[in-house]
């Protein structure tokens, strides 16, 4: 079982905290400005802010002072609603054991298994936000900068 993010679901996210570093300020952010500070394709990084307003989680405007910037507080937006704007539900489809579509209401001998795993993990990204995650970035930085000082 993979655990990763897709190329999509990481820059859904990587967009996601962007957009979140600015949030502070009200400006919308530009998609270069997006693209330059995440390292994310120029040409693909609308598709993937665009991927943020379809979720509802960012608002795009048009014009000179346009661009793109989240509709809530970053403290407000879980880790799990990003991702699954970028991946969708993350609740597997796929029978394990019968290897078509999942029935979850037959269920086979591992789906107990699998949906505790997935319950678990929800959960741990719901209680998550995006100011969680700015955070570590930032205590990472610290520690990043202290070690190239000495």
């Amino acid at each position: 079982m993979d655990l990763g993010l897709t190329k999509r679901g990481d820059y859904v996210v990587r967009a996601a905290v962007s957009l979140a570093r600015a949030a502070g300020s009200g400006e919308y952010r530009k998609v270069r400005e997006v693209a330059g500070e995440m390292d994310l394709p120029l040409r693909y990084t609308p598709h993937i802010l665009n991927l943020l307003v379809k979720a509802g989680l960012a608002e795009a405007r048009a014009g000179q002072k346009g661009g793109y910037r989240l509709l809530r507080p970053p403290e407000d937006i879980s880790v799990l609603e990003v991702v699954e704007a970028g991946e969708g539900s993350l609740r597997p489809t796929r029978c394990t054991l019968r290897g078509g579509p999942c029935r979850w209401q037959q269920m086979c001998a591992v789906h107990p298994a699998l949906d505790e795993a997935y319950e678990s993990l929800t959960a741990v990204l719901r209680s998550r936000s995006l100011a969680s995650i700015l955070e570590v970035d930032a205590q990472l930085a610290a520690v990043g900068n202290a070690t190239a000082v000495q």
